[in-house]
């Protein structure tokens, strides 16, 4: 189990490098469960939220982090016995059959080397949506590309309908320009380059067709504007139509008077004419706001540039007015200050000597510690080298007589080829077990078929001379009754066996039992419910402190 614990604890620390990799699995924390299993199920489902750290002090806490994992471990597909006991109190033989079916449920894109580089950190909600983006794209770039006249049918085939089942509704206000350009004012001209959807545009909802209204339009334009009851019914049930300009106008229509569209359209010319200069006069007013403002911060700051100055100035305006009394006020306060001056350089100089001399002698002080210091940092590296070089003259000697007294190689080799042969023997003892175990299920069977076919011709024998001769009659009974006597000594030879097999199952139980740590896991259990007393005792002794005041008052 070594091997597979090193496997594991390799795997475990490429999902979570946090997790510091141990020999066995015997000797993992509650902690380092709880990290290892929440690491790996944010590997196998993203959208989890589950914590990665065990609480510590409440244990109602740690009961409910380790119910939410064993519950998400059950919704990953985990059918063994799992519980919160799992991650309390750990056990090395069920904690090594969850892990490595964790591992085994792993996406397996992990080990591409973009993906191995963000496992180094815990991945955060942006690598998450950037994750989910990633898979939406390489899910659509997978999928054929459509036309855009053919996606509802296509849509309808990726879904699992039949394209049979699609009404070929036409659009009725389909609008195709004339070929002859010559037929086309101007404004229509430019409404049909720049402004009016295609065709493609006009069918793209999923209620017409783009072939039917081709054809109905044909039609229209082929007949004349004649549309029967039953087209109008049905224009009258579709979506309203975007209105569009008329392409096809008579040669008559030029002399007659203004229609209602072209009045439209000279109103939207205006329209647009007068939002084009509007938007002319916007863009200058903002350049000359931009510009003014522009101005402002310049003269901001060339004002803030002066003001010093300008104190200055006022300062020996002030000091010129009255030249001679002010000289004599400066020359007074210089001779003022040089004194003071003078004091408290003597003042400094008297205050200076004693700090000077106590540094002097905090430094001498200090040098003699730290002299002092060193020595004995140097009495204690030798009694250590003197320790180090004993110990090390008796691994020597420890060693040397080791060496002299293991085994050589050949006896290891020896008792290997011991080992393997008893292997062998044993299985060969099997094998001849088994096989003599199937020649003796034949031998019974075949003897339990001779022994039935037996009964059943004495039985029938006994039968018809027992209806006349009293003596058969008495031999038939008691045949009877010997068969009942044998069926039941062979029905109780198999329970005898059925109960043997389940005493060496049980017993192959008690060893496994045995080998789960129980007594390490109840010391652990009668803890914990210590502790929940504990706890239940300080807040009945909250609860009553805080009913006292209540009851006085």
């Amino acid at each position: 189990m070594d091997e597979v614990d090193k496997i594991i604890m390799h795997q475990l620390h490429a999902v979570d490098p946090a997790i510091e990799p141990t020999e066995e699995l015997s000797g993992f924390t509650p902690e380092q469960v709880v990290r290892a299993v929440s690491g790996c199920l944010a590997e196998i489902r993203p959208d989890l939220q589950l914590p990665r750290t065990l609480p510590g002090g409440a244990m109602a806490l740690r009961f409910g982090v380790a119910s939410s994992l064993a519950q998400g471990c059950k919704d990953t597909g985990y059918r063994g016995d799992i519980g919160y006991q799992t991650f309390l109190y750990p056990n090395a033989v069920e904690l090594r059959r969850l892990l490595m079916f964790l591992i085994e449920q792993l996406p397996r894109e992990r080990q591409n080397a973009e993906d191995g580089a963000s496992k180094t950190k815990s991945l955060s909600h942006r690598e998450l949506l950037q994750r989910q983006i990633r898979k939406e794209l390489t899910q659509q770039l997978k999928t054929p590309w459509v036309p855009q006249f053919a996606r509802s049918v296509g849509n309808r085939k990726s879904l699992g309908c039949s394209s049979l089942g699609i009404e070929f509704r036409p659009n009725i206000n389909l609008n195709i320009p004339s070929a002859n350009p010559e037929e086309r004012s101007k404004e229509q001209q430019q409404y049909f380059d720049q402004q009016a959807p295609n065709v493609f545009q006009q069918t793209a909802s999923s209620r017409v067709d783009l072939i039917a209204s081709v054809l109905h339009k044909n039609e229209l334009d082929r007949w004349g504007q004649v549309v029967s009851d039953s087209a109008l019914l049905f224009v009258a049930s579709e979506e309203p139509a975007t209105p569009l300009i008329s392409a096809v106008k008579s040669a008559a229509s030029a002399d007659e008077e203004v229609s209602p569209l072209q009045e439209l359209s000279n109103e939207v010319q205006e329209l647009r004419i007068q939002c084009e200069t509007l938007l002319t006069e916007r863009k200058t007013h903002a350049a000359t706001v931009a510009a003014l403002k522009q101005r402002e911060t310049k003269a901001s700051e060339e004002i803030a540039r002066l003001q010093p100055m300008l104190k200055l100035h006022e300062r020996t305006c002030l000091v010129l007015a009255d030249s001679e009394e002010n000289l004599v006020k400066l020359e007074t306060l210089l001779k003022t200050t040089q004194t003071k001056r003078q004091t408290l350089t003597l003042q400094w100089q008297d205050y200076r000597k004693p700090l000077l001399e106590s540094l002097e002698k905090l430094k001498t002080a200090k040098e003699a510690q730290e002299v002092q210091g060193i020595r004995n940092n140097i009495e204690q590296l030798e009694q250590e080298l003197q320790a180090k070089t004993q110990q090390h003259n008796e691994l020597n000697a420890t060693l040397r007589n080791a060496s002299q007294s293991l085994a050589p190689r050949k006896e290891y080799t020896r008792r290997i080829h011991e080992f393997i042969g008893n292997i062998r023997k044993q299985r060969a003892d099997i094998y001849k077990v088994l096989d003599d175990t199937r020649q003796l299920q034949k031998q019974l069977n075949v003897v339990g078929a001779q022994l039935q076919r037996q009964f059943n011709y004495t039985d029938d024998l006994l039968f018809q001379s027992a209806k006349h001769d009293l003596h058969a009659k008495r031999a038939y009974k008691l045949l009877a009754q010997l068969h009942a006597n044998c069926s039941e000594l062979v029905e109780c030879v198999s329970l005898t066996g059925n109960v043997t097999k389940q005493i060496r199952e049980l017993e192959v139980q008690i060893d496994g039992e045995k080998l789960k740590n129980v007594l390490t896991s109840l010391q652990q259990i009668t803890g914990d419910i210590q502790k929940f007393e504990q706890h239940i005792q300080e807040l009945q002794g909250q609860i009553r402190a805080a009913e006292q005041p209540r009851a006085g008052s």
